[in-house]
């Protein structure tokens, strides 16, 4: 590619960035049919033509006479213009609602301008210039259209204010002729040569809109152009008028898309959704925020006024390390959110001095010293039954400030009699983790909002609370039933301004952890990792407690916040690799322990040794501590484990008989005193995939000693992970047999 394709190349790629569509000319007309689709790089012995598309917000004022340099030579040093033939071009950025129509205007000295907008074209900078001869051929005039401004920025200009206000006083009368009117005198007269194209473009257009048929308005326009003094040529005709058919056709898509509800207000429909900016946000450009809270002097009129906590994000992105302020119009303008603006419990958490140092360096934390510290908090502490769980925690309290790169989040469960350091680590982890926050003796309705608000890591001590009947722990149960999922949301009836009720969604997804005695209940359980915590022995750790002046629990919560500044996107990346580790869990159970697992990828890859394999260790041991509560609470997996114990046979079985059989089995192995009814065993062995029908006269179950069968019955209550074969391919669970 030479220099001057080079030079082209770098132009039309910087008018494609405003929206802008490139095609080949002939001349001064497009060479190809259905060029308003057409978006290409156009070589330097072509002239090319740049198509202003319905969402380019650029439009270009076509002067036609050099005459008038004097009145817009101010616009040269502020935005993107060029010299053509006779003339030249203004290229402007306007707002896509009040994006003028196509225009032209004459004044009484014949000088002419028009405006291009949506559907027209004008030829590109360095293309060579075209004019016709009196025979309406065209002809190389030896002309080149040029650069004329500084750059080749399209800036805004406000055409109502600064345009309009030159074409007043160049004598051009800017009163707009209604179309019937042009369009009854077009077919007496035909159409201005030099305003025949433009002309003949907004009466096809018009006429497509009030529902003509294409075919009579293709006629109308051919009739029009042959009373014309210089008419267009067939190949010219068609291709105008498939541009008109192209841009109706774009419009009347759009005009199911927009509702004018009244003069100031228009309704746009779109599929895209808003960007939501939260309290640990990557974005779709890879940039990551992350809340803090700092006190600010807030000043009024250059004088302080007071000062008061109020919400920053730190940030890493193509901009660099920055400290914005919540409130800053670029993040308000691009996000929604809910975000508190102020929330005084959550200052120090990360001081400004460290935030100002991180902001102002290129260099990275090690992931690997993050982590050893981290695992020295937990052995000062603690003592743990097993040694993985002081890994498993340092990974928990990492997790917090990852959560949202996962689905689920797995609540942090501390299980154990009194005096065995439950709450102790409670307070480790609210020093530790992201934004923790205590609940204490705070209403449900704040602990909602706060979580939304904050992405708070939610504290809780003495659970056996959630056990009971209050109204009020009821709405925290579901907090915690839906909270350990992206999408967990808790909907509450409000008051608006007006005093009607409106229903209001809150999320509440984020990480929580909570210590208690008595067993939770299965449906919490589930969305917990369990440590068991014991007596220490040790007198130096039973008698340490976490303490702010600790220096090391703030070191490390300040790298926490720069880990995910600067390896989100890693941790990101590592999580398909991550699904890859798992062998013995699926489903519900692999999506709560990734987080966990995923972070120990991470740090191992930056050097902590076996920590994956560690972590997997204590996967196993919870995952098979599930199963056996499971076992012991669910009937189902009881019937099933019963049945897998008798004595095999091919045969149907009669109802009667196999579920004497069970109950018999269930009485022996679990002790269970009052035999199932014939309702609930049935109920349950058609949950577990077996088959019910009818032989000889009496009810019977077809397959309950079918291998495969029970095989797929295990899966169904999560003894074992699916394989290739799913239970889609298995019969019904319902029947009859001649």
């Amino acid at each position: 590619m030479n220099a001057s394709d080079e030079l082209r190349k770098e132009i039309q790629s910087y008018l494609q960035q405003y929206g802008l569509k490139i095609f080949s000319l002939r001349d001064k007309a497009p060479e190809a049919k259905g060029w308003q689709e057409i978006d290409e790089f156009v070589l330097e012995n072509k002239p090319f033509g740049v198509h202003f598309t319905e969402e380019s917000t650029v439009i270009v004022v076509d002067v036609d006479d050099m005459r008038l340099l004097s009145h817009f030579k101010h616009f040269f040093d502020r935005t993107y213009c060029v010299q053509t033939g006779r003339g030249f071009h203004i290229y402007i950025a306007v707002n896509a609602k009040g994006k003028e129509p196509i225009h032209h205007f004459i004044n009484d000295k014949k000088q002419k301008i028009d405006i291009l907008s949506s559907g027209g074209y004008v030829v590109g900078e360095t293309s060579e210039h075209y004019d016709k001869d009196e025979s309406g051929v065209y002809f190389k005039t030896g002309k080149e259209y040029k650069l004329l401004s500084k750059d080749r920025e399209i800036k805004p200009i406000d055409y109502n204010k600064e345009i309009k206000p030159i074409l007043e006083k160049l004598g051009f009368n800017l009163k707009k002729t209604p179309i019937r009117k042009r369009n009854v005198k077009a077919l007496e007269n035909g159409v201005e040569t030099g305003n025949r194209n433009n002309e003949l473009f907004a009466l096809a257009c018009n006429n497509l809109k009030s529902g003509v048929s294409p075919e009579t308005v293709y006629d109308n326009i051919c009739y029009i152009n042959q009373k014309s003094k210089q008419p267009l040529s067939e190949d010219e005709l068609e291709q105008l008028f498939q541009s008109a058919v192209s841009i109706v056709k774009g419009q009347m898509e759009e005009s199911n898309t927009v509702h004018k509800i009244d003069d100031k207000t228009t309704h746009r429909l779109t599929d895209k959704e808003p960007e939501k900016l939260r309290p640990l946000t990557l974005n779709s450009d890879d940039e990551k925020f992350i809340l803090t809270y700092i006190y600010t002097d807030e000043e009024v009129a250059e004088r302080k006024d007071k000062t008061i906590p109020l919400a920053y994000f730190i940030t890493n992105g193509k901009l660099g390390r920055r400290l914005v302020s919540y409130e800053n119009k670029e993040l308000q303008d691009r996000y929604i959110s809910n975000i508190y603006k102020s929330y005084p419990d959550l200052l120090g958490r990360i001081k400004l001095e460290d935030i100002l140092s991180y902001t102002r360096s290129e260099t990275e934390d090690n992931p690997k010293k993050l982590f050893e510290d981290m695992l020295k908090l937990e052995r000062k502490y603690f003592d743990n039954e097993f040694d993985y769980d002081y890994y498993y925690e340092a990974c928990w309290k990492a997790h917090t400030y990852f959560y949202t790169l996962f689905p689920l989040t797995p609540y942090n469960d501390y299980t154990g009699m009194k005096n065995t350091g439950k709450t102790k680590r409670l307070t480790l982890n609210s020093m530790m983790c992201f934004n923790a926050w205590s609940s204490g003796d705070t209403s449900v309705a704040a602990l909602f909002r706060t979580i939304e608000g904050t992405g708070a890591t939610m504290i809780l001590d003495e659970t056996e609370m959630l056990g009971d009947t209050k109204s009020d722990n009821q709405e925290l149960q579901s907090i915690l039933r839906n909270g350990f999922q992206k999408t967990g949301r808790v909907t509450r009836t409000e008051k608006d301004t007006l005093g009607n009720f409106i229903p209001r969604s809150y999320e509440v997804f984020s990480p929580k952890c909570f210590a208690h005695i008595n067993p939770l209940a299965n449906v919490l359980q589930d969305r917990c990792i369990t440590t068991r915590c014991v007596r220490s022995y040790n007198k130096i750790i039973a008698n340490s407690e976490p303490d702010e002046t600790d220096t090391l629990i703030y070191s490390c919560r300040n790298r926490l916040y720069f880990a995910w500044l600067d390896h989100a996107i890693e941790v990101r990346n590592l999580i398909p690799e991550a699904m890859e580790l798992f062998q013995e869990v699926s489903g519900r159970e692999l999506k709560l322990w990734l987080p966990i697992v995923t972070m120990a990828l991470f740090f191992e890859k930056h050097g902590v040794e076996n920590l994956v394999h560690k972590i997997m260790s204590k996967l196993r041991v919870n995952s098979e501590e599930k199963k056996e509560n499971d076992l012991e609470e669910n009937d189902q997996l009881k019937i099933l484990t019963c049945i897998m114990e008798l004595p095999p046979d091919d045969s149907p079985q009669q109802s009667s008989v196999l579920y004497g059989k069970i109950n018999q089995k269930l009485s022996e192995k679990y002790s269970i005193d009052k035999p199932l009814s014939g309702k609930e065993l049935s109920q349950s062995l058609k949950h577990l995939g077996f088959t019910w029908g009818r032989k000889n006269s009496y009810n019977c179950w077809l397959n309950v000693f079918d291998p495969r069968k029970i095989e797929e019955a295990k899966v169904r209550c999560g003894m074992i992970s699916p394989t290739q074969t799913t239970l889609g391919d298995s019969g019904s669970s319902g029947g009859s047999v001649a």
